[in-house]
């Protein structure tokens, strides 16, 4: 064969490989992740939901289309606001290692921050009407960084002598982003096991996990206003519809998201209940109290001081 051709022949030959490997990479670029779906009861799941309702979007005290002095005590309380900004404070309870460890021997390191902060806007409307918005900015605190939405309408319905009954439907959608599979300080205190997971499995990296929750949910407040209108105690109870997923962030040594990693998903109807009082003591402010509880999952409390801009 002449030289020419088999140089030729060559050529064509890599140019086929090359080809090849090129077209097998974006074969496997275009893959899409693994998605795995768990049912409630599964113990991925149990740790997704269990933070999906420490950070689930509660009314932290009557809403404001509530917040107006009953006949007997409007000769005592003071005028209700019509707008008010206030920041909420939720405990998150800690884990034990039994609960971080879902279906292998590795724990998660779940246990980040102890406590979260979210910004709050409530507005009373015409009608009994209120409103109520939220936006957690993503600044990250305690080594975690959120970026959730949360937004709420209800109306009032008197029913008895300070007694009202308030259906309140609520969202919350967003990330949560946090080194929660692969967790330098977690792998340092876990023994050789967890040391070499971290080395290999996670390339020495900490993850850049995403906690994505969307949350629609319905409930019903009943509320008591004191006679002076300054206490209002209230319990509620509901149900949330909910789809919360958690992505996978495997850092590899190159800074690249390791795509072999999956995306873990849950999807149910959950009931909770709330109870808690909201005080208006103090000119121009509100403070309100509350426990959240969602059956199997959570219990926790939360806080809230607000302040009337009208």
């Amino acid at each position: 064969m002449p030289v020419a051709c088999l140089r030729r022949e060559r050529a064509n030959v890599g140019l086929a490989i090359a080809l090849g490997l090129l077209a097998a990479a974006d074969h496997a670029a275009a893959q899409p992740r693994e998605l795995k779906r768990y049912s409630p009861g599964d113990p991925e799941a149990k740790l997704m939901l269990y933070y999906s309702s420490t950070i689930a979007f509660s009314p932290v005290g009557v809403p404001l289309g509530s917040d107006r002095p009953s006949a007997m005590a409007a000769t005592t309380a003071r005028a209700s606001p019509r707008l008010e900004v206030g920041v909420e404070v939720s405990y998150l309870p800690p884990l034990t290692l039994e609960q971080r460890t879902t279906g292998s021997d590795k724990p998660e390191a779940t246990n980040l921050a102890p406590v979260f902060a979210r910004p709050r806007l409530g507005a009373r409307l015409p009608g009994g009407f209120g409103l109520e918005v939220s936006w957690i900015p993503p600044i990250r605190t305690f080594d975690v960084k959120a970026n959730l939405f949360g937004g709420a309408i209800s109306r009032s319905f008197d029913v008895a002598s300070r007694v009202r009954f308030v259906p309140r439907a609520s969202f919350l959608t967003g990330e949560v982003e946090g080194p929660i599979t692969c967790n330098r300080e977690t792998a340092s205190e876990g023994g050789a096991a967890l040391a070499t997971y971290f080395s290999f499995v996670c390339y020495g990296n900490n993850s850049q996990d995403y906690f994505e929750p969307n949350h629609l949910s319905a409930e019903l407040l009943v509320a008591r206003g004191s006679i002076s209108g300054r206490w209002q105690p209230y319990v509620s109870a509901g149900a949330r519809l909910e789809r919360t997923r958690f992505d996978i962030g495997v850092i590899r040594r190159d800074g690249t998201r390791d795509p072999d990693q999956p995306v873990l998903e849950v999807k149910t109807t959950r009931p909770f209940g709330t109870a808690g009082a909201s005080w208006l003591g103090l000119r121009r402010t509100r403070l309100a109290a509350e426990l959240y509880y969602a059956p199997g999952s959570a219990l926790t409390a939360r806080a809230l001081a607000g302040v009337h801009l009208w």
